[in-house]
């Protein structure tokens, strides 16, 4: 079955760096792949508790991250919660 017709997503282009720009996809990720992408050198559970350490440190990012209909314990960060990660932190 191919997903990719049922998702919604949008490609992020960070600056230009170089010939290449970088391309970071918005939608749907595992909350531990999301928190590895942004910290590839860490532990999939040390990147989580670092993601959240950010999350945490900003209230604005907080509150706009979880008033929506997502709850805090999922395991997903949803493409909403994806779009205004990158928006704050800028893309992984």
């Amino acid at each position: 079955m191919n997903l990719k017709k049922y998702t919604n997503t949008e490609t992020v282009f960070p600056e230009e760096s170089g010939s290449e720009a970088l391309r970071f996809e918005v939608r749907a990720y595992l909350k531990s792949d999301l928190a590895q992408l942004y910290f590839p050198c860490l532990s999939s559970e040390a990147a989580l508790r670092k993601l959240r350490r950010w999350i945490n440190f900003n209230p604005s990012l907080h509150r706009e991250l979880y008033n929506g209909p997502e709850g805090k314990n999922d395991q997903l960060f949803s493409r909403r919660q994806v779009a205004i990660l990158v928006k704050y932190l800028d893309a992984p």
